[in-house]
């Protein structure tokens, strides 16, 4: 029977560091993207190709969002978001490769002989989605830092509106920051993992489900990289918007940025 652990099952270990499955299927991402990125940026075109119009449409469809709702700061957070982005939604479709789940080794657990896969989806083990949970959190704290200054940022989250509210209110603004830690990363976790379940489950009852179910997956897996991308940037806005601020959104062209040149559009599409 194909077996769903809720944590990494471990491979081999190499001196101190213990491969588990999830870190290879990390390894397996991170090498894909870096291959694909190598090989677009040496055969990129002034007139994109039908391969690089296809390449460039999720980072035209984050660059639009985030230019739109990023900000003043958007222009310096768009790399970091774009490629949080890039990289759950890589995480996230490798399980929907063949053989990553379902081609490992068997061992007894309980009486039971159970199927260990050699490569596991990274965002169905929570040490992945924590690790970028912590840089989403680094981010957002640096760009408000970055922003206001320590002592600035430190008076925003320690000394809320209203003030006379502020003994009560600061506390709990510091607990929701460092809570948006435990917040992202279970709910990247807890959908990949569910989906893990619901395609081993499948798999068991008839073949012919798995086809609705890796159709849902694909949907699901882009669904839960643009929330954690757009999370990471609404903290980043949060953390750089000061007392008496609104929400009206990035300021008008000519206040606070130049206008967009040509070469920060991308190009396709």
């Amino acid at each position: 029977m194909v077996h769903v652990s809720i944590s990494a099952e471990p491979l081999f270990t190499i001196g101190p560091v213990t491969v588990t499955n999830g870190l290879l299927g990390a390894i397996l991402a991170s090498l894909l993207l870096a291959s694909a990125a190598i090989y677009i940026t040496r055969r990129a075109r002034l007139v994109p190709t039908r391969l690089q119009t296809i390449v460039e449409l999720p980072f035209e469809w984050i660059f639009g969002i985030v230019k739109t709702q990023g900000g003043q700061t958007w222009r310096t957070q768009l790399p970091i978001i774009a490629s949080i982005f890039i990289v759950i939604l890589t995480a996230n479709w490798m399980s929907l490769l063949p053989g990553v789940g379902t081609i490992g080794y068997y061992t007894t657990e309980h009486g039971e002989r159970v199927l260990v896969p050699f490569v596991r989806a990274a965002a169905a083990d929570l040490n992945f989605t924590l690790g970028l949970a912590l840089l989403s959190f680094v981010v957002f704290v640096s760009f408000g830092i970055r922003t206001q200054g320590w002592l600035g940022y430190a008076k925003e989250v320690l000394t809320p509106e209203p003030r006379w509210l502020s003994p009560l209110m600061g506390p709990i603004e510091l607990i929701s920051s460092i809570s948006r830690i435990i917040s992202l990363s279970m709910r990247l976790f807890g959908n990949v993992f569910a989906g893990e379940v619901l395609l081993g489950v499948l798999l068991v009852i008839g073949p012919i489900f798995v086809f609705v179910v890796m159709g849902l997956e694909l949907l699901f897996g882009a669904i839960q990289a643009l929330v954690f991308a757009l999370l990471s940037m609404t903290y980043v806005v949060l953390a750089t918007m000061q007392h008496g601020e609104g929400h009206e959104g990035p300021a008008p062209v000519g206040e606070s940025e130049a206008p967009i040149a040509p070469q920060d559009v991308p190009s396709g599409g």
